[in-house]
Formats: structure tokens, sequence, C-alpha cells
């Protein structure tokens, strides 16, 4: 259970230095869905590391296994990074409070498409 903890606060603190600044920064020079797409890579990239440790995997996994989990983790960030549109712009919460509701709300999801792959 410790573990666990632990693995949220870091895929929390991740989501607030890193994740949220990118999709901030890339918002200035792109559409807000081309800033999610890319912080959704970058941050697919971070959290298979991170579970993958957690979860003790001792191989890679098959590559469809991870495109298949890539593929649920950007329709997930998707629709995590338009629920943090909605509480920043829409209910007019601060922006580093609204992603770390949506890194909360998100980090038991990506618990399960990583559970499937490792």
């Amino acid at each position: 259970m410790v573990e666990l903890l632990i693995t949220n606060i870091i895929y929390v603190a991740y989501r607030l230095a890193i994740t949220a600044h990118v999709v901030k920064f890339c918002h200035k020079v792109m559409p807000y869905s081309f800033a999610v797409i890319l912080a959704a890579q970058l941050s697919f990239i971070y959290d298979a590391g991170l579970f993958a440790v957690f979860f003790d995997a001792q191989s890679l996994p098959l590559v469809m296994e991870i495109v298949q989990a890539n593929i649920m983790y950007t329709l997930r960030v998707g629709l995590a990074w338009a629920f943090i549109y909605w509480l920043w712009h829409i209910r007019g919460l601060n922006y580093y409070l609204a992603v770390f509701i949506g890194a909360e709300a998100t980090f038991i999801v990506d618990y399960f498409i990583f559970d499937g792959v490792y």
C-alpha cells in the first residue's frame, strides 16, 4: 500500500512539475489539443517506466500491448485535459489546482491501463 502511495505522489508531482508546464507553454504556440497530444506522448513514456517499476516488470511487453496501452492512454489524457480545461476556464479554478485534481482523478485509470501491460 505504501508503494502505491509513493507511486501516486511521484505521478502527481510529475503532472504538476512537468506536464502542466509543457501544456501551458505549448498552448501559447499551438492549439490546446495539439499541446495535450504532445504532453500525452511524453507522459506515456514516463508513466510506462514508473508503472514498470511499480509492477516489477521482468521483461518488455509485446509491441501490440504497448501500442494498445498508448492508444487507451492518449484517449484518457485527452479526456483528462478536457476536464482540466473545464475546471480551469469554465469553473475558474487555478491552473495548477485543476491539474492536481485532474491528476488525482486519472491516477487510478492509468493504474489499470498499465496493469494490463505489465
